[in-house]
């Protein structure tokens, strides 16, 4: 049933999914696609058992997005469709989009979906130009108007555009962060790099305990998958 849900959305928005870089040339810098890392579960085998963490009465968009390990601070802004159904993605690549038909950061349930291009004619390096360079473990930090979300990278994957995993798109299951760009050769033809760079992180609980970060509750370390490399 949580496939069919998701079917629909996830070929709208794979089929027209253009975060395609607008440079002349491949990425500026050397750096191969990733595949490091477990994928965090959308629907682990314990959910339905689970309650959903509790939610905020008042939903807050982010607006701030931080990659401390890579000096990064990005504005964030609200992104819906095109009118041919692809994913919108902000033209200035220093500012990220937040799919506004996902998950808000501080929902109980369901994937925050951040994209932005990886660079721009004219611009240069966008804000997560360097994404394919994250590790597990790194921290990502959501601010709302409410307040903000850290999470732990959890894994980073490159995918051929036509092959995105459908429950990157996710509503209904554990709570996620997936961040979203460009990667790999670009064609010339259709100024577009030919894969995605997805990174995915979990919540992190409020206050830390010890030197490493702990996972909110309601994700277990366990609770994971690895996609074919």
């Amino acid at each position: 049933m949580i496939e069919a849900r998701w079917a629909l959305l996830w070929v709208i928005l794979v089929l027209g999914l253009g975060i395609g870089g607008l440079s002349t040339a491949k990425l500026i810098h050397g750096s191969g696609l990733p595949d490091v890392g477990p994928v965090p579960a959308a629907h682990p085998e314990w959910l339905g058992a689970a309650p959903p963490l509790a939610v905020p009465a008042t939903a807050a968009e982010p607006t701030w997005l931080s990659l401390p390990g890579q000096g990064v601070e990005a504005p964030v802004v609200s992104v819906g469709l095109e009118e041919n159904g692809e994913l919108a993605v902000p033209e200035d690549p220093r500012v990220l989009g937040w799919w506004r038909g996902g998950a808000y950061p501080s929902a109980g349930r369901g994937t925050v979906v951040i994209d932005g291009h990886v660079d721009a004619r004219g611009i240069g390096a966008g804000a997560l130009f360097r994404l394919a360079d994250l590790k597990p473990g790194a921290t990502v930090s959501v601010t709302t108007t409410e307040g903000s979300r850290s999470y732990l990278v959890d894994a980073v994957h490159s995918y051929q555009k036509t092959a995105l995993p459908r429950e990157i798109f996710d509503t209904t299951g554990v709570p996620r962060l997936v961040l979203i760009t460009c990667g790999g050769e670009f064609d010339f033809e259709t100024h577009q790099y030919a894969d995605n760079v997805v990174a995915y992180a979990v919540p992190m609980a409020a206050e830390p305990s010890g030197d490493s970060a702990s996972r909110a509750p309601g994700q277990p370390g366990d609770a994971q998958v690895q996609l074919p490399g």
